[in-house]
């Protein structure tokens, strides 16, 4: 048994207890199986009534529980199949149960699943069952089963017997009537097989709405409690079937609404009015025009005089039993969104709302921690302002609406209370803080900052100077963290407010404040959180500075300070970096005392990589701003002496064993090296003056190209010499492909702009084990990309080398999906040699190199996929760029070499390999292919007629008419993807039949 062999049906209550006691021990999954399998062996049946009847009357909870089970599944299973009288038996006997062990005081989880299986009856049983919750209700009252066709029914009859049940009849009754709402809205009621079920369903919600409305009725005291909250839930669930089956039936819904007044009550009822909010608020919020106007002003009104205060008793007690108050207030708040901004004043609680939800955001208590209502509110204001925006900016030419002065105001007041409300906390609280504490705070602050966003819409400057006067008057008052929040607010909303020079003047109050020369003292007592959000402040408004260089001197000499300042360093960096890039040509004359300050600064505690790559980045943008070229040079090679500093620490680390220093020291020098080469770059924005572009300028030689600056490019170029200590490092290949990058990119020749050779040289030097491989071959695709152009000096030597290492990598991996990465970009370093070096390619393309593309057609990888695909398609179609005859010829002779290969890979990933998303490059070689090869057809006929190819859903006439309409689009490649796509869905299955 223990190894799952079969055992026989049980025939005694004794021998289904065994069985479930081995089922609740542990054991193996095949004896819980098998189990299972006896217990469902009982017949629905006379033969099996003896036997159940006895496990129905155990005195153990869990074969009574089983047992049901046992129908359940059975009826799910086999129910549709019974004949009318063994429908009828179980129809019968189930009733029969369920009353006798109420009649017991049976606890709740036997009878709830009683009600499963009564409901399950319901579904799947072959005759109708036109009355359930009426029959069950008699069926209680007389004490045994009483069902349909023994006695006459009426409409009203239910009525009449309810008031003889007790209380756990009418649970139960409740228990069933849910389940019944809830196991068929599970049933689709789009489909005529169940069109019936949903249409008695509209009959038996007027025994459920009676039922209901008696159980509200009951007095509120002992465990009649009970029954009213069994009657909420199932009025919820009533309400989430009606919902999606009866948004036309009126009729049907109706009773449902006239049971809210009733519902609501339960609001007022102490043991019922947290789950009754609950339900409320979720009515609300999923269903809100179940509600119609009458109910909305009773719910107001109820929101006025009696859940308003309370939710103002718990604020000020702070009492977390205020949550499901708010909660409701504000869904309400969010269904009448309309009434509540464009009639503030209305006597449907319109302000009542407002007024709650300000009382809130004043309340005691920090967000996150003791402060749980708060969080709250956001959606509510979210909702707020994106009506208020939605309808004035729909019409922009109607005139403002008369409420728009009152919401601007109510607006206005919000503003000022997230300020408020985001002050970080002191120190002795914020210590106190756990993870959870501190996440909390910093979810409300992001909310109410985004929140704050979509205000500014609305506002705009007028909030700006609303948030500019609390930074000042809080600086005036030494009250830093009421300056701090005020600062962080302004930091959200620079992007907006840099795009309005109007705003400019109410910036200027902050920057000619005291404020950035009372940071910089670091002999005040300020929280450094403050000191920070200034820091962030300056990288956020670089733009404005840029404009106002007045500014400058206070700023950076902040910045610098800070740099050397545990907690901000970090912060100050990244600030630096920003404004510095921004603000470069304002800044060249301080550059000298820039290099002198990132000198003390490498001497500091302060400095890490991270600082050190902001800071040096910071300050070789300063040196791109100067003019002429040859004056970039100094202090680039006095910024390039540091990196060589760190060179020789990574080696001197590396000879002392100590290969963890050596990492960080060589990463480090990589990375603060591309951090210049970044800063060095000439700004998206620099204009270009068209009258220097002529030929006399274009032969002018560049600076770079002389010997004093070769010199600058010859330190950069040694500093790569560190990747013989740390090229097994991940981050240092990385940060070395960054630098050769940032000259990439660069249209004018420039100290970064480096020799190919260096880059040749890299890839040389790299195997299939180095990693970051796939950024390598990335650097090298862009240097050849970039000596592609029409007006570039062509390198065919220097391509001729990364053609041989790139065929190398692809003989070392071979196959495609022993690393999908590199063998994608592998091949994308090769079609870049199209058309421009298309002679270099067929010097070094070898036969295993171009099966492995093509392998990679037919792989399981899309990216590797991908780009053989466009290889293939550039290669097929007619070069872009002149080439040699000789060249032209040898891309014939591997067409005719490989045509027919490359049309079966297609094939087999259109037959059903390739996923959806693949079609469409999939797709690309396919249309050059019948548009510029000849041979084409051809290739298709035999790929298709191969035996390989065989599906047996799709037939020979299949395949032919498919080839013959894939022809006759070769000229729309339009129709072609919709034809390949078709074939796919015939080929997958998820199609009928193709054609």
């Amino acid at each position: 048994m223990d190894n799952g062999t079969a055992i026989a049906a049980p025939q005694s209550v004794a021998e289904v207890e065994q069985l479930i006691q081995r089922l609740y021990k542990p054991g193996p999954a095949s004896l819980v199986k098998n189990i299972n399998d006896q217990l469902l062996q009982l017949q629905l049946s006379h033969d099996g009534w003896k036997l159940a009847d006895e496990l129905m009357a155990s005195e153990d909870a869990n074969v009574r529980f089983f047992a049901a089970l046992t129908f359940t599944v059975k009826l799910n299973n086999d129910g549709p199949t019974l004949d009318d009288d063994t429908a009828h038996s179980v129809h019968t006997r189930l009733i029969s149960w369920l009353v006798r062990l109420v009649q017991r005081g049976e606890g709740g989880l036997v009878c709830k699943k009683l009600c499963s299986t009564l409901t399950t009856y319901f579904l799947r049983s072959p005759l109708m069952w036109k009355h359930p919750l009426l029959d069950l209700a008699l069926s209680f009252h007389h004490g045994d089963a009483t069902v349909e066709g023994n006695t006459p029914r009426s409409a009203d009859e239910i009525s009449d017997i309810l008031p003889n049940l007790n209380e756990l009849q009418l649970r139960v009754l409740l228990w069933f009537a849910g389940a019944l709402a809830e196991e068929v809205s599970r049933v689709p009621a789009n489909t005529p097989a169940h069109a019936n079920l949903h249409t008695q369903m509209e009959n038996i919600v007027k025994d459920a709405s009676v039922l209901m409305q008696w159980a509200f009725q009951q007095q509120s005291t002992g465990s009649a409690s009970a029954v009213r909250a069994e009657a909420l839930r199932t009025y919820l669930t009533w309400i989430n079937y009606a919902q999606p089956v009866w948004p036309r039936n009126p009729e049907a819904l109706q009773y449902l609404r006239d049971l809210i007044n009733q519902a609501s009550q339960c609001l007022f009822d102490r043991d019922l009015s947290s789950e009754a909010l609950d339900i409320f608020r979720d009515i609300l919020e999923s269903y809100t025009t179940f509600f119609q106007a009458p109910h909305m002003e009773m719910l107001a009104a109820i929101i006025h005089n009696h859940i308003r205060p309370k939710l103002q008793h718990t604020l000020s007690e702070q009492d977390p039993d205020g949550l499901p108050l708010a909660q409701l207030v504000i869904a309400f708040g969010c269904a009448n969104i309309q009434q509540v901004v464009e009639q503030p004043d209305s006597e449907s609680g319109s302000w009542t709302i407002v007024e709650l939800l300000f009382d809130i955001l004043q309340a005691q208590g920090y967000p996150g921690d003791e402060d749980q209502l708060s969080i709250q509110t956001i959606e509510f204001w979210n909702t707020y302002i994106e009506y208020v925006n939605d309808t004035l900016f729909t019409d922009s030419d109607a005139p403002d609406p008369s409420w728009l002065y009152q919401a601007k105001d109510v607006l206005k007041q919000v503003v000022e209370l997230l300020w408020k409300k985001v002050w970080t906390p002191p120190n002795e609280v914020a210590k106190a803080w756990g993870d959870s504490e501190s996440e909390g705070f910093k979810e409300f602050r992001g909310d109410s900052t985004d929140l704050m966003l979509s205000i500014y819409v609305l506002l705009g400057k007028d909030m700006l100077q609303q948030l500019v006067t609390l930074a000042l008057r809080s600086l005036e008052a030494e009250q830093w963290r009421g300056v701090e929040a005020a600062l962080f607010c302004l930091n959200t909303l620079s992007d907006n407010v840099l795009e309005e020079s109007s705003s400019e003047d109410v910036v200027e109050e902050i920057f000619r404040s005291s404020l950035f020369r009372d940071v910089a003292d670091f002999s005040q007592n300020i929280p450094s959180q403050a000191r920070r959000t200034a820091i962030d402040m300056l990288g956020s408004y670089g733009q404005y500075i840029e404009r106002h260089a007045e500014f400058l001197p206070d700023t950076v000499r902040f910045l610098f300070a800070s740099l050397e300042m545990a907690g901000l360093a970090n912060a100050a960096a990244k600030s630096i970096a920003s404004l510095c890039s921004a603000c470069r040509v304002s800044l060249t004359t301080e550059l000298p005392g820039f290099l002198s300050q990132y000198q003390r600064f490498l001497e500091s505690k302060t400095c890490d990589p991270y600082t050190k790559e902001k800071v040096i980045g910071a300050i070789a943008a300063i040196i791109q701003a100067l003019s002429p070229e040859s004056a970039k040079a100094e202090p680039l090679r006095a910024l390039l002496v540091n990196i060589e500093k760190d060179v020789e620490s990574a080696r001197q680390y590396a000879a002392e064993g100590d290969l963890e220093m050596a990492e960080v020291m060589g990463v480090t020098s990589l990375e603060s090296l591309a951090s210049i080469g970044k800063g060095l770059q000439v700004p998206e924005d620099v204009p270009i003056d068209i009258y220097d572009d002529n030929e006399e300028q274009a032969k002018k030689p560049s600076y770079w190209e002389s010997a004093e600056g070769r010199e600058a490019q010859q330190q950069i170029v040694g500093c790569f010499s560190v990747l013989q200590v740390v090229g097994t490092y991940s981050a240092a290949i990385d940060a070395a492909c960054q630098v050769l990058r940032t000259g990439l990119t660069e249209s004018e020749p420039g100290p970064f702009v480096l020799p190919t050779s260096v880059t040749v040289n890299f890839v040389q030097r790299c195997s299939i084990n180095t990693p970051q491989l796939e950024t390598v071959l990335s650097t090298a695709g862009m240097m050849i990309t970039q000596h592609s152009r029409k007006d570039s000096k062509r390198i065919d030597e220097d391509v001729r080398s990364i053609s041989k290492a790139v065929a190398g990598f692809c003989e070392a991996l071979r196959q495609p999906d022993t690393d999908p990465t590199v063998a994608a970009e592998c091949i994308n370093v090769l079609s870049e040699l199209m058309p421009h070096y298309v002679h270099v390619l067929f010097e070094e393309m070898s036969a295993s190199t171009l099966a492995f593309i093509l392998s990679a057609v037919q792989g399981p990888d899309s990216m590797p996929k991908r780009t053989a695909c466009e290889f293939w398609t550039k290669l097929i179609k007619p070069q872009t760029a002149a080439i040699s005859e000789d060249a032209q010829q040898r891309i014939n002779q591997v067409m005719s070499s490989y045509g027919q290969q490359l049309v079966y890979s297609l094939l087999h990933q259109i037959r059903g390999q390739a996923q959806r998303s693949e079609l469409d490059y999939v797709c690309e070689p396919l249309k050059a292919l019948l548009l510029h090869q000849s041979g084409t057809q051809t290739w298709l006929q035999s790929a298709l007629a191969d035996e390989r190819f065989a599906i047996p859903r799709v037939t020979m006439n299949d395949r032919a008419m498919f080839l013959r309409q894939i022809m006759g689009s070769r000229s729309d490649g339009r129709k072609t993807k919709e034809l390949v796509k078709a074939f796919w869905a015939a080929c997958r299955g998820t199609v009928v039949s193709y054609g």
